[in-house]
């Protein structure tokens, strides 16, 4: 499957469309079910922003705005020197921009063939000082660990679960 395919998915959780979360919510447990459910009672607004160096989507609602990169694999890590370091140029300007909107840049990262909570989020660590509900925010999710070379690098298994994620958004 491309890449568009879980952009899509994303958007369509984000957004509350019901085929799509039920279609999600049921190879999960029934308190993580419950949980993906409530996303269809406080909706985002989502937009498909994707193009070279750019995030993939815009997720408004009246109390967080998410600038999100899709990610997708179906090894348990990403590396970004991958790419002849694309990955790693487009992470940073991609943080660059985010700051000096007072956003920051989220990572969703979908693992292939999982059976469950298949997507995980992350953001990259900053200095800046974040605000309000993106503070919280900001702080809850993991932040990508880095190489020995300087590289970013994302594991899955350190990430937010998407079930996390949306209980905290609504609560």
């Amino acid at each position: 499957m491309n890449g568009s395919i879980y952009e899509r998915e994303l958007m369509n959780i984000l957004n509350g469309t019901k085929n799509t979360v039920e279609r999600i919510a049921k190879n999960l447990d029934p308190v993580s079910r419950d949980t993906v459910y409530t996303i269809m009672d406080r909706p985002f607004y989502v937009a498909r922003a994707a193009g070279s160096f750019g995030a993939d989507l815009v997720a408004l609602r009246d109390d967080y705005s998410l600038i999100i990169e899709v990610k997708s694999s179906s090894r348990e890590q990403l590396a970004f020197s991958e790419s002849s370091g694309t990955k790693q140029e487009q992470a940073i300007k991609l943080h660059n921009r985010c700051i000096s909107s007072g956003l920051f840049i989220t990572y969703a990262y979908r693992l292939k063939n999982y059976k469950g909570d298949f997507w995980r989020f992350f953001s990259i660590e900053s200095d800046y000082k974040y605000s309000g509900k993106m503070k919280g925010l900001y702080e809850l999710l993991p932040k990508q660990k880095i190489t020995k070379t300087g590289n970013f690098i994302l594991k899955w298994e350190d990430g937010l679960p998407l079930t996390t994620l949306i209980s905290y958004l609504n609560s």
